[in-house]
């Protein structure tokens, strides 16, 4: 999986300049491919584009990735994307290379939304929300194709990562707390006045004779 952002642009059609031998990993192009027939685009790694070299010819076609490249000079290629050839091509100089929509764009933009998807969940999953709440266990659900699917959520509560409030005068009437409810088996808010002070227990020593 290439987590990159091919390039595409609109009608590029030009040629070889020079050959490109069989075992040749660069290039160079009489024209440059660009966005508006002036302004070039360039290859690098996470942003590669690919060309059909002699597209029309269907025993001798090859699809190349560019992943380095500078106006109309290619420096780096992987050729044969397609695993069609068992010997890379010789192509001669003036041969036509074209841009064209391949089935390689949209794994690359299947690839890398499914790594953006993957990262998401992952930050969803492990959310600090702040004052010692914790959203967990939130998962996106990539691997189905059916879409995102929020398979679980659950808000954790670290008592100790809380604000500190020893210091604060309880509005019983006013002032909340989480408590859980064991007969409804449920996290509720509740006053501070509806939980009951602890009960004091006196000791006694019990005699008979």
């Amino acid at each position: 999986m290439a987590d990159r952002e091919s390039q595409i642009v609109n009608f590029y059609e030009s040629t070889l300049a020079s050959l490109l031998a069989s075992a040749s990993t660069s290039t160079t192009l009489t024209a440059a491919p660009t966005t508006d027939g002036t302004t070039a685009i360039n290859a690098s790694p996470s942003s590669p584009y690919y060309l059909v070299i002699d597209p029309d010819n269907s025993s001798n076609r090859e699809v190349i990735l560019v992943t380095a490249s500078t106006g109309t000079t290619l420096t780096t290629i992987t050729r044969d994307i397609e695993g069609r050839h068992t010997t890379d091509p010789d192509h001669q100089a003036g041969t036509t290379v074209r841009l064209a929509v391949l089935a390689e764009h949209f794994v690359d933009m299947n690839d890398r939304l499914d790594t953006g998807l993957a990262s998401l969940a992952n930050a969803i999953e492990n959310t600090e929300v702040g004052n010692g709440l914790t959203w967990t266990g939130t998962q996106l659900d990539v691997n189905t194709g059916n879409g995102i699917q929020l398979v679980s959520d659950n808000l954790e509560i670290d008592i100790n990562g809380a604000t500190d409030g020893t210091s604060i005068t309880v509005d019983v009437e006013n002032d909340l707390v989480l408590l859980y409810d064991a007969d409804a088996t449920a996290v509720k808010k509740v006053k501070a006045s509806q939980v009951a002070p602890p009960v004091e227990v006196h000791p006694f020593i019990v005699m008979g004779g």
